[in-house]
């Protein structure tokens, strides 16, 4: 009876560490510098906690696609360190990537209150992250930023947003590089 009792234990942990495999929470964080865009973005501007972040994209989302876009890149600004700022004062931008053949439907968007901002290419620091589920966001914000933060102290860079884009597959989080 113990032994099965420690079998069923054993297998549920091993479940669990796949899980949190599978999600990225072991995966490696390699930063590289390159050119990140030109984008084209459509969203909002929100004030408050990032955890809030997820359900606010995804409002988005649905009601551009319901509009009739067809999207496969979600994003996020995210303009303030939360390790410096109050939860409350945090300032994002989320929504999606506008892809080039809804252009003459920005006046459209506009007027419904979305905001439609450019970005053109900029050096930066880019880590690729696996994109499986939503713990996969967790595991990114939790083994990408520290990282990021000591990389960049490392380099005397400037603290600047960052941009985090999602794919079907990945989240690609950047930051670009400007020189103190």
């Amino acid at each position: 009876m113990l032994k099965k009792v420690l079998l069923i234990i054993a297998a549920i942990i091993l479940i669990i560490i796949g899980y949190l495999a599978y999600s990225g929470f072991f995966a490696s964080v390699d930063i590289t510098e390159g050119e990140v865009g030109p984008y084209k973005f459509v969203g909002k501007e929100f004030v408050g906690d990032y955890k809030f972040s997820g359900e606010r994209q995804d409002s988005i989302y649905k009601d551009l696609t319901a509009k009739g876009f067809e999207l496969t890149e979600g994003f996020g600004i995210y303009r303030d360190n939360p390790d410096r700022v109050a939860v409350e004062k945090l300032r994002s931008m989320l929504g999606s990537i506008l892809p080039e053949k809804y252009y003459d439907r920005i006046p459209e968007l506009e007027r419904e209150g979305y905001i439609v901002q450019d970005m053109g290419k900029t050096k930066s620091a880019i880590v690729e992250f696996p994109f499986r589920n939503s713990l996969s966001i967790i595991a990114s914000v939790i083994k990408v930023y520290p990282k990021l933060n000591l990389y960049f102290a490392e380099k005397a860079y400037a603290n600047v947003p960052s941009l985090e884009i999602y794919t079907a597959d990945k989240i690609i989080i950047s930051m670009e590089i400007i020189e103190n």
